[in-house]
């Protein structure tokens, strides 16, 4: 989206790619028609995404008429369509309240709303349900299915719920320290996770399945502080399988299986892992380490971390 503010924001490298255009290539004036109308975003916090001081119908007006040649009532009757597509009651009376007037829940609606306004090809949802309560949780997630369905919109979602992803995607990327450290389906993600990091997420949520009685996993330690970039794998620290090799580089993300056609999308998407020594899918499965004589290398004296 590029919307980090520079110089504190910048991009160091790499290339973001939407149908076959490097964003990063754009000027500001050629970003700015792509967000909204193209790529839509939906923020984590609706209450400091929405102005507290302009009314929801001059927010979604605006939004409309940014890319749209169009009237001042055509776009309003659009948004009294947005907000009633969303679930929001009287939609012609909300939308001359302030933000302020509206529940979490509701104005997280609103924001969806906003983003739909001229339905983008792809939507980023930036963990929409955080603020809020289970019931509203699963109305708005049912919520963006539905309406991501109805219009043919890809969506990235981002959060740390795994019963959401679990629910909601159909490929998962599991990042660490601002690294994929492991992509597949989000089928295969579950039944055979791969990394370290990924079979301490699953084993530190409570399961419907579990035994009575059956601990919890957690993950030691602490997130690496990103200031200093690390040295080899950034979860090594706390990592139970951590090798020699986890101290000196971090290993490439690579196909689980040998392949000549590496597949990102669909049921035949590659999974892919990066781990210098991964669990096998008995350990995976009791959350440590089960090979005879095995200890985690100990971290080298003045590495720098």
């Amino acid at each position: 989206m590029r919307l980090l503010p520079e110089p504190a924001g910048r991009i160091e490298g790499g290339r973001v790619e939407f149908e076959g255009q490097d964003l990063i290539e754009l000027d500001e004036s050629e970003m700015r028609e792509l967000r909204g109308k193209e790529i839509a975003m939906i923020f984590q916090d609706p209450m400091t995404s929405l102005n507290p001081v302009l009314t929801i119908e001059e927010q979604m007006v605006e939004t409309i008429k940014a890319h749209k040649k169009i009237t001042g009532s055509d776009a309003r009757a659009r948004a009294i369509e947005l907000l009633s597509m969303v679930g929001i009651p009287q939609p012609e009376q909300r939308l001359r309240n302030f933000p302020h007037q509206f529940s979490g829940g509701m104005r997280q609606r609103v924001m969806i709303a906003m983003a739909l306004a001229l339905e983008p090809k792809l939507l980023i949802a930036d963990e929409p349900t955080t603020a809020l309560d289970v019931t509203i949780q699963a109305q708005v997630l049912e919520l963006l299915s539905r309406l991501a369905a109805d219009h043919g919109t890809a969506v990235i979602l981002i959060t740390h719920d795994l019963g959401v992803v679990a629910g909601m995607t159909r490929r998962t990327n599991v990042m660490y320290a601002g690294f994929v450290v492991e992509s597949a389906t989000t089928a295969e993600l579950f039944a055979q996770p791969s990394h370290p990091y990924t079979v301490g997420l699953l084993h530190s949520m409570p399961r419907l399945d579990a035994q009575p009685g059956e601990p919890l996993i957690p993950i030691e330690g602490t997130p690496p502080d990103l200031r200093f970039a690390p040295v080899g794998c950034p979860f090594a620290p706390r990592c139970a399988w951590r090798v020699e090799s986890c101290w000196r580089g971090m290993p490439p993300l690579e196909p689980l299986q040998p392949t000549t056609e590496v597949h990102m999308t669909g049921s035949g998407a590659t999974h892919r892992c990066a781990c210098w020594n991964r669990p096998t899918a008995e350990e995976a499965s009791a959350g440590r380490p089960l090979r005879a004589g095995f200890t985690a290398a100990p971290e080298p004296i003045g590495a720098g971390r």
